[in-house]
């Protein structure tokens, strides 16, 4: 995260002070892949599927991960000449597989549908969460497995989420100043088949992106 943000605040020109927003209206959005190392997240359940639409919930933490992988404070507004700043912010993620495990069924293929997915970074002052309901739906083919798991395939898999002003603007906060962050991302799912009830979901995240805008 603090190597990403590095370079995007660093892309920022000098000019005469006062000119901040004139500097900012001028600054393309900036895409930076892997934000806080996301790119092979691990999304587990903690607890098993349930029946009744089959749903659960998924989670990965930088806090929790063994050994906890927190990153540091950005330095800033030392690297941004008279306080230019991001006033937008949209998170991209992939889920790339997913492996099932447990007492159920492994079907050949079945739907999946994320109804919530927050993403959020937090310090020792707070935290900034975005949030979205995709109601994305997603196809998950069976690709190999054993008697007690299976792995899939998923297809059409992209959630983006974004953040507000405030939002982002608190999201910077958190990322120069407080000490160390860490970064969470929570999912909502309901799979279309009964028979897994009863088993843990776990997806691997790729592909993630994050791209910084508005500046002013």
């Amino acid at each position: 995260m603090t190597k990403f943000l590095h370079i995007a605040l660093l892309l920022t020109v000098p000019l005469a002070t006062g000119c901040g927003q004139v500097v900012g209206k001028l600054i393309p959005p900036q895409t930076f892949n892997n934000p806080a190392n996301l790119d092979g997240a691990q999304l587990s359940s903690s607890s098993t599927l349930q029946p009744a639409a089959v749903k659960g919930t998924i989670a990965y933490d930088t806090s929790k991960t063994a050994p906890p992988t927190p990153f540091a404070d950005l330095q800033y507004p030392e690297n941004v000449p008279f306080g230019v700043r991001p006033y937008a912010m949209k998170l991209q993620a992939q889920f790339t597989r997913a492996v099932v495990q447990g007492s159920c069924s492994f079907p050949a293929a079945f739907q999946l549908t994320v109804q919530r997915f927050d993403a959020a970074i937090s310090d020792a002052s707070g935290n900034a969460t975005l949030s979205v309901e995709p109601k994305l739906t997603v196809t998950l083919t069976k690709t190999g497995g054993t008697a007690t798991s299976a792995t899939y395939s998923i297809s059409d898999h992209t959630v983006t989420v974004s953040a507000n002003a405030a939002t982002t603007s608190k999201a910077i906060n958190i990322l120069t100043s407080g000490g160390q962050n860490n970064a969470s991302a929570t999912a909502h799912i309901v799979a279309d088949q009964d028979g897994l009830a009863g088993c843990t979901v776990q997806f691997t995240l790729g592909k993630t992106s994050l791209t910084l805008s508005d500046f002013s």
